[in-house]
């Protein structure tokens, strides 16, 4: 039996030395850092330029603009004039005639915008602002809107000459 008792030894110190896990173990790692960007991708339809005949005795709508947008990422939609109004070139912009820019979501009466020319010469106005980056599929809309003119004096209606004004609408990524 004592051949029996070394036996069972060697065969329980073999399974102990497997069993266990090492104490001191050569060991090495190798640490990947990944990293990864998205440009920013805003799209604005129309884009460019274009052009429109304002009818300068019409003080109601003028017709209707829709631009269709969308961004991915949080974005702002804005608008600025250039002159503050539909400037009388003959007179060197002494006749200023300033207008309403009205905006709906799809022509919806909830979240109607109303800008006025003279607010938006200095610095471009804000009409939209979307900063939810959760929900980045929808992250777009719609917006409809006409022109107003607006007379303050009975000495800017209907005087004769050529006006002009640019009316810039700015999709800009806002992050």
């Amino acid at each position: 039996m004592h051949n029996g008792i070394k036996y069972l030894a060697a065969a329980s110190v073999s399974a102990l030395i497997f069993a266990s896990p090492a104490a001191a173990q050569d060991s090495e790692s190798f640490v990947l850092a990944l990293s990864g960007s998205v440009d920013s991708n805003c799209e604005l339809i129309p884009e460019g330029s274009g052009s429109f005949n304002v009818d300068m005795l019409e003080t109601g709508d003028q017709g209707a603009l829709t631009i269709v947008y969308s961004c991915n990422s949080p974005y702002t939609v804005s608008l600025q004039s250039l002159n503050g109004g539909m400037e009388h070139q003959e007179s060197g912009g002494a006749v200023n005639i300033d207008y309403d820019i009205e905006s709906s979501f799809l022509g919806l009466p909830f979240g109607v915008t109303t800008t006025n020319s003279a607010d938006m010469e200095a610095a471009p106005v804000v009409i939209v602002t979307d900063n939810d980056w959760q929900n980045i599929l929808t992250n777009g809309g719609t917006r409809s809107g006409d022109l107003d003119l607006q007379f303050d004096s009975i000495a800017e209606f209907a005087v004769a000459g050529t006006y002009q004004d640019e009316l810039t609408i700015t999709l800009a990524a806002n992050y």
